[in-house]
């Protein structure tokens, strides 16, 4: 064989063996090395995990009735690679979803093969989007929250976003109890990103949210707001608040801030309209707090018939320019009477007589100036500064209501102390939490503590109730009850001139009913405004305070004073209950035929909705 000719086959042979040596490094880097990151990036070629999001807890009244709910919703969505006429289709669309054609134009013009056009339609517009039968359309179903009583108790439950997570209220304060969580699914596709298997491998099941039943009444919660709307239009006020405490219990039976808002459509509102004031804002109570003052007053061993001086109607203190004035001049008051008729000066000279350190533990022991841990998100701790921060001025301020700064929450339990017999309990908003009344962890109701002594709660509760008999709470007076509150008439603080308006008010109305048998403690607070007897608590909160006060007792069933019970024992319809006595007088017929028509109408009805229903 020639020279040449070896040289050559050798060279040959070499550079084989060298590529057969490139070939299996390679081999090596691809099935050894690199094969984790190339194992995993073809399943992100041929494989896509989808998230099944769980269906959200609803949202019930303290009775179950619904008050916010999830339903099936579809949203739109484009495969770009599909669209033929990106321009005609964006034309076609823009008329139907409300979103620019060059919004439209420019998803439709992206690359990939899936792209949101807009979620959540209205059954309308998804068949009027099926009618144009555009290649590259689909529709994937989601879960919506639906507000079935629009602007009912809004600024309370809050509101979702478009990922169904909560925002505000309510819907934010239970995100990860009624949230649930999110499922995973992993499908196959081709190149184009079509399933390419039937059948999806589940990664993680979702789990639904758990259902919620708060506190609230609908009935009395609708009662609050549709009163404290008529009394916006009647005075001209800003926005009012309203809050109704259960004081046995503790339990919120209303908490209303009007005007409210459709959570259904929560961004064609101001956001400052979706603000639940009676627990995220602050203000000076007034004169409703002089009950706090008088509890202070009682608890160091005050004398309810001691006289104070009211110097008829105006008091220089001798603290610089500083002086205290009543709406109407005064002479010698008792304790009591300084109270009833809501002296300014009486009420100083009470606090001066025990000092300023009795009357700050008499407020922190009501709750202010800490949180009351209602639950609700960004609940305010209100302002309450020490003795020790006071100024000359303080005392005389804070006894009469000023330089305190409180919730409306937390100012209702006050008189809800009062009424329960001087023991502060705990406020919720929560009453269950998932089947039946279980109550989940960390929501649980929490002890009453005693914040006054029972006689010191029956003196001010006597005090409260000759405020409404012939004090300044005359107009909230309840035809057949007796009802015992105190009103409250605070002037603003003006930011421009850091002083106190001389024509702008907060007025309220702090009180509870019925008198021998508290079952509502009741706060009613207006923002400005005017009645036809000027600007005061009692001529603006007063009076509404009065309406609502008296169709709660109607809705609750409480009895009017004087009023005649029957009782009616065994079952009388179907003749087997026997009669009251051999001759049945005419009352008694007229039982019989009710309890007769009644029983016809729910036969066969079951038990649990007849109860219902009797509400």
């Amino acid at each position: 064989m020639p020279k040449g000719y070896q040289r050559r086959l050798l060279a040959c042979g070499i550079l084989a063996g060298l590529g057969f040596v490139a070939l299996a490094a390679k081999l090596v880097t691809i099935q050894i090395r690199d094969r984790a990151r190339l194992v995993a990036y073809a399943e992100r070629q041929l494989q896509r995990t989808l998230v099944r999001r769980a269906r959200r807890g609803e949202i019930f009244d303290l009775h179950g009735r619904p008050l916010a709910v999830s339903v099936d919703a579809p949203s739109l969505f484009a495969n770009p690679r599909e669209i033929e006429d990106s321009q005609a289709a964006a034309r076609d669309l823009e008329k139907i979803l409300g979103v620019s054609r060059s919004q439209l134009r420019k998803k439709l013009r992206r690359g990939g093969s899936y792209v949101w056009l807009r979620r959540k339609l209205t059954p309308a517009e998804k068949n009027q989007v099926e009618k144009l039968n555009l290649k590259g359309l689909g529709f994937v179903t989601e879960s919506q929250r639906f507000y079935p009583k629009r602007e009912l108790a809004s600024s309370l439950l809050g509101f979702v976003g478009m990922d169904n997570r909560g925002l505000a209220g309510m819907e934010l304060a239970l995100e990860s109890r009624i949230g649930g969580r999110a499922g995973r699914v992993r499908i196959e596709r081709d190149a184009r990103g079509r399933s390419v298997h039937p059948e999806a491998v589940p990664l993680r099941a979702p789990r639904d949210g758990r259902n919620v039943r708060l506190t609230v009444d609908e009935v009395l919660q609708y009662i609050v707001e549709k009163e404290l709307i008529d009394q916006l239009r009647r005075t001209g006020a800003r926005h009012a608040i309203g809050i109704m405490v259960e004081p046995a219990t503790g339990r919120i039976l209303a908490m209303a801030t009007v005007p409210g808002f459709n959570p259904n459509i929560y961004g064609n509102f101001p956001a400052a309209q979706w603000r639940q004031r009676a627990v995220q804002d602050i203000y000076e109570p007034g004169s409703t707090f002089k009950l706090v003052t008088a509890a202070a007053y009682l608890e160091a061993g005050g004398d309810l018939q001691k006289r104070f001086f009211a110097e008829n109607g105006l008091y220089r203190t001798g603290i610089g320019s500083y002086a205290l004035r009543d709406h109407k001049k005064h002479g010698w008051l008792t304790a009591e009477e300084a109270v009833v008729v809501s002296s300014n000066i009486g009420l100083y000279k009470m606090a001066m007589e025990i000092g300023p350190a009795p009357l700050y533990a008499m407020a922190r022991r009501f709750g202010f100036g800490t949180s009351n841990h209602s639950g609700f998100p960004g609940e305010e701790r209100g302002i309450l500064r020490p003795p020790r921060r006071w100024s000359r001025t303080s005392l005389a301020a804070v006894s009469i209501g000023q330089e305190v700064g409180a919730t409306p929450l937390q100012m209702v339990m006050v008189a809800a102390t009062i009424a329960n017999g001087g023991v502060y309990q705990p406020p919720r908003i929560v009453e269950s939490i998932g089947r039946g009344d279980r109550i989940a962890s960390g929501l649980e109701p929490r002890p009453g503590r005693r914040v006054i002594s029972a006689q010191t709660a029956r003196r001010l509760a006597a005090i409260m109730q000759r405020v409404v008999e012939e004090g300044t709470g005359r107009q909230a007076a309840v035809p057949g009850y007796e009802a015992a509150g105190k009103t409250g008439t605070a002037q603003k603080l003006d930011p421009q001139t850091r002083t106190y308006s001389q024509d702008k008010y907060v007025l309220s109305f702090l009180g509870f009913i019925p008198f021998d048998n508290p079952r509502i403690a009741l706060l009613v607070v207006m923002d400005e405004g005017k009645g036809p007897g000027g600007a005061w608590g009692g001529t603006v909160a007063a009076p509404v305070w009065r309406r609502i006060a008296w169709q709660t007792m109607r809705d609750l069933r409480v009895p009017p004073r004087g009023a005649q019970q029957w009782t009616v024992a065994g079952r009388i319809a179907g003749g087997d209950a026997k009669s009251a006595g051999p001759n049945p007088s005419f009352g008694e017929h007229v039982v019989r035929l009710a309890s007769a028509v009644r029983e016809a109408l729910h036969r066969g009805v079951p038990r649990a909705t007849r109860k219902e229903e009797g509400r």
